[in-house]
């Protein structure tokens, strides 16, 4: 040991901590199936000959011997080998964050596509190895990812990522509006229904009558009782919206474009994972946890409705 209680192997070689045998660290794997992953593992020791810049290392999850009940000694370079990151605290995701997803054993990196509700995130992953492409997981199952590089990690570690991060809502629902002659009577709208299983979805509807409060009596469009005749019922003006404007997507929608789909009569929040050959059907994953195919034309381009004012989506960024 030297003075800083470094391992020290002869040829004036000394070990940063992170590699010191006992320390845990994880690693790259370069074997198929593994690509785009790191696992946790144990340092035995360096290799010889010392200067080879390899080392013994034991895996804590992967290559368990099912006849022995052991794990095997791994004899992995230096350069797939890092620090294991200091535990972080569950946080509140964007989409487009750089994440890792604890998924088979191993953190594997990727990218934020969906926020869903109940602290749950779609994940795309990075790995090209790696089917489906994209998965559920939930805030407790996911960290940002960070890079090691030069002896640092990047971005850094700080020390107010100790605290769970609070996210504050950017939009207070009580300011959203909308110009009083757009909910005049007949005018055509869509509305929020909040039923169980409907939660989610936008419905086309008509403003029958206001009855105070900034409340108003529609009539579905799309939604039929048993004698072929449209829904009553009285909605808040927070769960009414207009009509969102056309936005034309003549040739075909791409991967990851966040759209609404058109199903049981409402439009349903959710992101293209994957574009058939034939360009004419979309496998799209919806909010509601479920993923199904669509025709071109029953999508449409995601948009927001937010004080008053339609936000488009904007190129490259999706869900």
């Amino acid at each position: 040991m030297s003075q800083k209680g470094k391992y020290t192997i002869g040829l004036g070689i000394e070990d940063p901590p992170h590699l010191q045998p006992g320390s845990r660290v994880e690693i790259k794997p370069r074997g198929f199936g593994y690509r785009g992953a790191w696992f946790s593992a144990i340092i035995i020791k360096r290799d010889t000959p010392i200067y080879s810049n390899h080392f013994v290392v034991k895996f804590t999850d992967l290559y368990l011997d099912k006849n022995t009940g052991a794990r095997p000694l791994k004899k992995m370079s230096i350069v797939f080998i890092r620090p294991q990151p200091s535990p972080q605290p569950p946080r509140k995701f964007k989409i487009g964050d750089n994440a890792d997803a604890y998924h088979m054993n191993g953190w594997w990196e990727g990218v934020i596509v969906v926020e869903l509700q109940d602290d749950n995130y779609v994940f795309l992953f990075h790995s090209e190895y790696q089917w489906p492409k994209c998965l559920v997981f939930g805030v407790s199952q996911l960290r940002l990812h960070r890079t090691w590089f030069g002896g640092y990690w990047m971005p850094p570690e700080l020390e107010s990522e100790l605290d769970v991060e609070e996210v504050q809502r950017e939009e207070d629902p009580t300011k959203i509006t909308m110009e009083m002659e757009e909910l005049s009577e007949g005018a055509l709208v869509e509305v929020a229904n909040d039923e169980d299983g409907f939660n989610r979805a936008w419905f086309a509807a008509i403003i029958v009558k206001p009855v105070g409060n900034n409340r108003y009596m529609i009539q579905y469009e799309t939604v039929q009782t048993e004698d072929d005749t449209g829904l009553g019922k009285e909605m808040d003006i927070l769960q009414i919206r207009p009509c969102p404007p056309d936005i034309p997507v003549p040739d075909q929608f791409e991967m990851l474009d966040q759209v609404e789909a058109l199903y049981k009569g409402g439009w349903w929040k959710g992101v293209i994972i994957n574009v058939h050959s034939d360009d004419s059907k979309y496998q799209v994953y919806l909010a509601t946890h479920e993923e199904m195919e669509f025709k071109h034309s029953d999508l449409r381009l995601h948009q927001d409705w937010v004080h008053g004012k339609w936000t488009k989506p904007s190129p490259g960024v999706h869900l």
